[in-house]
């Protein structure tokens, strides 16, 4: 109800700078683009020339990902031939995501992985316990016919992704992520951000060594909101999807009980409490839980930055679409910046503080983090990501402990299926 008015404010403020300043002074110094992003060239980096028969791999200046291809001479024509080809070099293949952070499958052709049930069959070769549960903050959709596919997200195009390790806020969180391209997007944008979160924490303990030092004793807590699908349609962006949708019931008591067994604390706006004594809950769910910011590789023994602020502190969301409007170079997103720069600033203020108004984080003490803290982690976030567009049949395998995943806004039709261990 309040974006209506306000609404007026950016979008006057973008037409009368549109025609003055370029983009990047357009937005505030605070959120201007630390290095300029650009496709990675993932052949720009090195090689394996020794690698494999019909295999070629090749990866970036950034080191990630590895990138395997089929060369003229490919005996890999089928699926089965696919899945048989994984098998047996299954070992080099998690060698090399140890070293690489994240494998990207190219160019073997839409016989190969043509569809999701194709897609979970080689998911399952390297990972044969996928798991079915989803307690992550993006809206999602099981893939029909399938085990443990899902769609990456149900979001609309305009909407951003900021990169994160999936599930990163929880206690025990997946180790590897798959993503398959079944219809890349043509048009601008919808690139997937990959970020180095290992060298995050590296950058960060070299030049901001206190901002380190402060998550690490006062920690991070995480407060999100869930609405109720009873209630009707929820028209608070900050909200991202209910809860019945997020534990696969209408039962409050129950959705309780399994955020309690995942470590979360969970209440409910209403509360009734019946004649017997019994409780019955209602209306917006909150779940808050407490996490370090930092995590040790459990193979590597590498520290990694490894936790969800980037995606859930309400500052993040204006942050991403001044970052957007800078890489896309769109006036567009200089507006929806600005939007929500407002909106979050004017909500917050309604609602009683940022805790309140859908999804935040703060340190362990209640204690709001510096917003300069939060500025430089996330210029350091963007610092080390590289951005690669998806092609068609693209099967890309993440390490989950190290390298996060985002994804920019786009124009027209983009469907990625993702399954994770």
């Amino acid at each position: 109800s309040f974006a209506q008015p306000i609404v007026l404010v950016p979008l006057l403020a973008v037409l009368i700078t549109r025609c003055l300043v370029p983009i990047e002074y357009a937005i505030r110094a605070k959120y201007r683009l630390p290095v300029p992003t650009k496709q990675e060239n993932l052949t720009a980096g090195g090689s394996y020339p020794d690698f494999l028969p019909s295999i070629t791999a090749t990866y970036g200046s950034h080191g990630f990902p590895l990138m395997l291809s089929p060369t003229n001479v490919s005996r890999i024509h089928t699926i089965d031939d696919f899945v048989q080809w994984v098998e047996l070099h299954k070992s080099w293949l998690l060698d090399k995501l140890a070293i690489h952070g994240g494998l990207l499958f190219r160019g073997f052709g839409s016989a190969l992985v043509s569809n999701p049930a194709n897609f979970e069959r080689l998911a399952f070769t390297i990972e044969p316990n996928l798991e079915t549960e989803y307690l992550g903050t993006s809206s999602r959709s099981a893939v029909a016919g399938t085990k443990a596919v899902h769609t990456s997200s149900d979001y609309t195009g305009w909407r951003i992704i900021p990169s994160h390790l999936e599930m990163s806020f929880k206690d025990v969180f997946p180790q590897r992520i798959f993503f398959y391209a079944q219809d890349p997007n043509d048009g601008k944008g919808g690139e997937t951000p990959l970020v180095d979160f290992r060298q995050v924490l590296r950058d960060l303990k070299h030049s901001h060594s206190g901002i380190v030092e402060r998550f690490q004793q006062g920690k991070i807590t995480y407060i999100r909101k869930y609405h109720d699908l009873d209630e009707g349609p929820c028209y608070n962006y900050f909200i991202h999807k209910d809860w019945q949708s997020m534990f696969q019931t209408n039962n409050a008591t129950l959705a309780g009980q399994t955020a309690e067994s995942n470590g979360f604390e969970w209440s409910f706006e209403k509360e009734t409490i019946a004649s017997d004594g019994s409780k019955s809950y209602r209306g917006t769910m909150s779940l808050i839980n407490t996490r370090p910011p930092s995590r040790i590789h459990p193979s590597t023994g590498d520290e990694i930055w490894s936790n969800h602020m980037n995606v859930l502190h309400a500052d993040s969301i204006p942050a991403e679409f001044a970052f957007a409007a800078q890489h896309l170079q769109s006036w567009k997103y200089v507006a929806i910046y600005y939007f929500f720069e407002i909106a979050v600033w004017l909500q917050s203020l309604l609602a009683g503080g940022k805790a309140e108004i859908g999804h935040h984080t703060t340190h362990s003490n209640g204690i709001e983090m510096d917003a300069k803290d939060v500025e430089v982690i996330k210029q350091t976030v963007w610092k080390n990501t590289i951005l690669y567009q998806h092609q068609k049949d693209d099967v890309a395998l993440l390490d989950n402990y190290r390298v996060g995943h985002g994804r920019q806004p786009y124009i027209g039709i983009r469907r990625i299926l993702t399954a994770w261990h």
